[in-house]
């Protein structure tokens, strides 16, 4: 590639990789499937001519690899004589059937085309769960038939498996059975709900579970047995770089529109197949390849990485990962939101300043609204939009940009932990200075750890953790203990509740409404609610940010056993009964002004601490309030969480707060680093793999 003259323009892109749809045509239907192909001709496709004058436009300015693929490419009758054309060209390329149309006669043919390596998908280890996700009896035998015709024709290939949580704990044996059928690649995708994969998004793994498995995969990734590429997880490469993984291709996590581009079979170039997002129609100009992808708006924007929204506009790993911009639009419309399934937290100066929002009048009415009052109504925003006296399709205009700039980090209820069978705890450590980034790093891994801070004080790592029983919460913690080698991990449950209740108010106060449940004073938890499998499987979509469209409820009963107005009546039945403390809108507090975090603890008479508990839950400024449980060298038992815009407005506030109680002893611990702030995910566990 290096000694062609196209191979370098004026911005530096080109190229590299393109995955060219030449046919939905498909005898599977598999479950996951971008395209939602099905077995029968498409009407539209690019003809053979068309075909050739394509790759003569790409061959004119670059040297990328071109993936021949579906549906099934070997469907179309001329596969092979398109394959020759780019071959002939130069172009170096590549096929992805799904294998079970290859024998002797046709692995022969890809390689006289000049195919020297095919992909094939298993998508299980065994014929059982690889033919249930391919959804056609004797896929997975047939698959393996394919791959031995092509050793028999010299045809090297790679094994591609898409990652979900049907096949997540199959996954180390799928490796090693690429290993054993001689594969010289495993390449596993990661689940993008898209086509059929819409159908499929409760079984999209976790973003705890996506930075596990990556962690696992990082450490395969120099394995002599077998190469390894990690495809639609490009903070993969943010993983390998904090791993300190030696030997690192030099390629971006995110390439759509920088150095990969992907054509539809009808000639639609988008930044990828994930992403059906048109950035410009090839028959419309005339086969010029080029002139799109110099010229998309699209492709230009996606090449700005300081432009990017959100976390992903300022990370440090920005330029190496990128974020997955498919994920992004399906979340929140917006292809340059950022990434929805990354843990992450940029640290400060060592990416781009991240300055507070610009909202207008509009935009902090619907913010301060929405945190706790979200109407639960078939049409939602509509309910909104006639309160506010504008149009529906302007507040949700509003509410996708609020959430593509991170200042909305989900939509949707705030679940009790204790109501629905759970236990959680507030965990203090005292971890050495130089160990704190490591042993922060191993507990944002742990899945039911929501929120992790590095705060100001000897116990300078605490972090909230929710587990299924007060005895894994133990477990967990005394792994934490002999894998870091750290004694001092400290579990501090709260033992009354007296204010849950996050409200961050930008214009003037709400007026309380249904729409809330807050801890009553000295509240104690209730008994966990018993629900059934369907119920379950709601919790399971509900926990995931809520559908941006006019009627969200009715696009989540496509997915569950529910309709629309059922769906809307059980979460209403659920906050009268505390299942869900508020319905609404998760924010970013530092993206709204709220620029400083403080935890004020104090020491409080046990016959005075509900008194005192119950008098702070009073005041506005406080969003989160408990009486927990001492330590021999931590004497403070009541807790408030504090938000304000500097931490010289909160210091002033507990001081004058604990001399309106009369409290003498008390502190303010401020959060310096954010290392994690998610949503728990429930009843994960319950889901068949």
């Amino acid at each position: 590639m290096s000694g062609h003259p196209g191979n370098l323009d004026k911005g530096g892109y080109l190229p590299q990789l393109i995955a060219w749809e030449v046919t939905r045509f498909c005898l599977l239907s598999c479950k996951h499937c971008r395209a939602a192909a099905k077995a029968e001709p498409y009407s539209g496709e690019l003809s053979t001519e068309e075909c050739f004058k394509l790759l003569d436009n790409i061959a004119s300015f670059s040297r990328p690899i071109i993936i021949l693929t579906g549906g099934e490419p070997m469907m179309r009758p001329d596969i092979y004589d398109i394959a020759a054309h780019g071959h002939e060209l130069g172009l170096p390329v590549v096929m992805a059937p799904c294998g079970i149309l290859i024998d002797d006669e046709t692995a022969v043919k890809i390689v006289q085309s000049g195919i020297k390596r095919i992909s094939i998908s298993l998508d299980g280890a065994t014929a059982k769960s690889h033919d249930a996700f391919r959804q056609v009896e004797g896929a997975f035998e047939g698959t393996l038939a394919g791959l031995e015709a092509a050793k028999r024709a010299g045809l090297e290939f790679q094994i591609n498996t898409t990652v979900s949580r049907h096949n997540l704990s199959e996954l180390p044996a799928i490796r090693e059975l690429a290993i054993r059928l001689g594969a010289k690649v495993f390449n596993p995708f990661f689940l993008v709900p898209t086509g059929r994969g819409k159908e499929l998004a409760d079984q999209e793994i976790s973003p705890e579970e996506y930075e596990q498995t990556l962690r696992w995969l990082a450490e395969k990734q120099n394995s002599p047995e077998i190469k390894q590429r990690v495809t639609c997880a490009p903070h993969y490469q943010r993983i390998l770089r904090q791993m300190h993984v030696t030997g690192i291709r030099p390629v971006k996590g995110c390439m759509g529109g920088q150095t990969f581009a992907f054509i539809s079979h009808r000639g639609k170039v988008q930044i990828c197949g994930f992403l059906e997002l048109e950035c410009g129609d090839l028959r419309r100009e005339d086969l010029d390849f080029r002139k799109i992808w110099k010229t998309s708006e699209v492709f230009r924007r996606l090449r700005d990485l300081d432009s990017y929204h959100g976390r992903c506009g300022y990370c440090e790993f920005r330029k190496v990962c990128g974020g997955c911009r498919a994920r992004a639009y399906a979340l929140t419309g917006d292809y340059l939101a950022e990434e929805p399934y990354c843990l992450y937290q940029p640290h400060g100066k060592k990416g781009k300043e991240k300055d507070a929002a610009e909202l207008d009048d509009l935009d902090k009415k619907i913010i301060s609204i929405i945190q706790a009052d979200l109407p639960v109504a078939l049409r939602p925003f509509g309910v909104l939009a006639e309160r506010l006296s504008e149009s529906p399709e302007e507040i949700m205009a509003r509410i996708r940009r609020a959430c593509s700039e991170g200042i909305i980090r989900r939509l949707g209820p705030v679940f009790d932990s204790p109501r629905l069978g759970y236990g959680s705890t507030l965990v203090a450590a005292k971890i050495p200075a130089e160990r704190l980034e490591e042993v922060a790093e191993l507990v944002n891994q742990l899945v039911g750890v929501t929120h992790n801070y590095r705060r100001e004080h000897t116990y300078n790592l605490w972090f909230t953790l929710t587990a299924a029983s007060a005895e894994q919460i133990d477990s967990i913690l005394d792994d934490l203990r002999r894998q870091t080698g750290i004694a001092e991990f400290y579990s501090l449950p709260a033992l009354a509740v007296y204010k849950i209740q996050v409200d961050f108010q930008l214009n003037e106060r709400r007026t309380a409404s249904g729409n809330v449940r807050a801890a009553g004073p000295g509240a104690r938890p209730a008994e966990p609610a018993k629900l059934d499998e369907r119920q379950k499987h709601l919790v399971r979509l509900l926990q995931e940010s809520l559908p941006l469209v006019p009627e969200p409820f009715a696009e989540l009963a496509k997915q569950v056993d529910f309709s629309a107005k059922e769906i809307v009546q059980q979460i209403a039945d659920w906050l009268g009964a505390g299942l869900i403390r508020r319905f609404g809108a998760v924010v970013g507090h530092r993206e709204l002004g709220f620029e400083a975090n403080g935890m004020a603890v104090f020491q409080v008479d046990d016959n005075r601490i509900d008194a005192m508990g119950e008098k702070m839950a009073e005041h506005p400024e406080i969003s989160h309030c408990y009486r927990r449980p001492t330590l021999d060298d931590w004497d403070y038992n009541l807790f408030a969480m504090v938000h304000g815009r500097g931490q010289a407005q909160v210091r002033r506030f507990v001081e004058s707060l604990a001399d309106e109680l009369g409290i003498s002893e008390y502190d303010v611990l401020f959060s310096t680093t954010e290392y994690k702030k998610t949503s728990m995910k429930y009843f994960l566990e319950s889901v068949e793999s």
